[in-house]
């Protein structure tokens, strides 16, 4: 008996399904996100602030901002990384296990770490096109950024489906990025959309909730610097849960079409 096909979800689809699985267990999200990334942001506000201030310390509080900014940068990687196991697993139906999916990417350090690192560095061609402002103002170097920002768009959609596959499927560095080729082949400009309007949807979202806190930076000088890096940390909060929602649904949407692909190559065989 042939099974029904499934209707391929666009893009928009991808979004719309991952906004509604944020907004739905966001409560989760959070119990992984402040524990993890909260209290470094307050660290990272008050060197920054000393830094501000600082007179005669200027240089000690620069050195203790860099080491401090990297810890807050690993505490954002991994609280990411655990949000996306725990979209998954309420994605399927299960209960959200935020202790267990952060001991798990605590495992995987190094491999989530390298993973991120190498899609981030990857996308920097392509933002750097959006975030200049002129490709003319580059002028023999013009072509040059080109050719990258379309590698890292290729990158990008290519991969999309890269850290789900580690997380989900325990694949290895290497095979996680083979594996998310494969189940991209067939819907790279699904992936390549998801990843970057998901990418401007999630960071718009932590821009709303800056803008909101920002309201309250009655005053001048410090109270400014305070309450804008306060918005900040509050923002970076929900931009790693939204947007991992969106990998887990296309993600998901990829293996059914991989096992519709699967199902309709066994019936031909037969």
């Amino acid at each position: 008996m042939v099974q029904p096909e499934h209707r391929k979800r666009a893009t928009s689809d991808v979004l719309e399904g991952g906004a509604a699985l944020a907004a739905r267990n966001l409560l989760s999200f959070l119990r992984v996100t402040v524990p993890l990334n909260l209290p470094f942001g307050v660290l990272f506000g008050a060197v920054v602030v000393w830094l501000v201030n600082a007179k005669g310390s200027k240089h000690l509080a620069a050195w203790i901002l860099a080491p401090v900014s990297l810890a807050y940068v690993l505490a954002i990687v991994v609280a990411g990384a655990a949000c996306l196991k725990v979209a998954a697993e309420v994605y399927v139906g299960g209960a959200p296990d935020g202790r267990a999916a952060i001991r798990l990417v605590i495992r995987r350090w190094a491999s989530v770490l390298a993973l991120s690192v190498l899609l981030l560095i990857g996308a920097a061609p392509a933002i750097a096109m959006i975030v200049l402002p002129g490709i003319t103002a580059l002028g023999n170097y013009a072509l040059v950024l080109i050719l990258a920002a379309l590698f890292s768009l290729w990158l990008s959609g290519t991969f999309a489906a890269a850290l789900p596959a580690m997380l989900l499927e325990e694949k290895r560095f290497r095979d996680s990025l083979g594996r998310s080729a494969a189940l991209v082949r067939g819907s790279f400009f699904r992936a390549l959309g998801t990843v970057v309007l998901g990418a401007i949807l999630a960071l718009f979202a932590g821009i709303v909730v800056a803008i909101v806190v920002s309201i309250f930076s009655l005053g001048g000088g410090n109270v400014i610097v305070i309450v804008s890096l306060v918005g900040v940390a509050l923002g970076e909060l929900f931009v790693a849960p939204l947007y991992v929602c969106f990998l887990v649904v296309l993600y998901y949407d990829l293996r059914l079409r991989e096992q519709e692909r699967d199902g309709a190559d066994a019936g031909l065989t037969t």
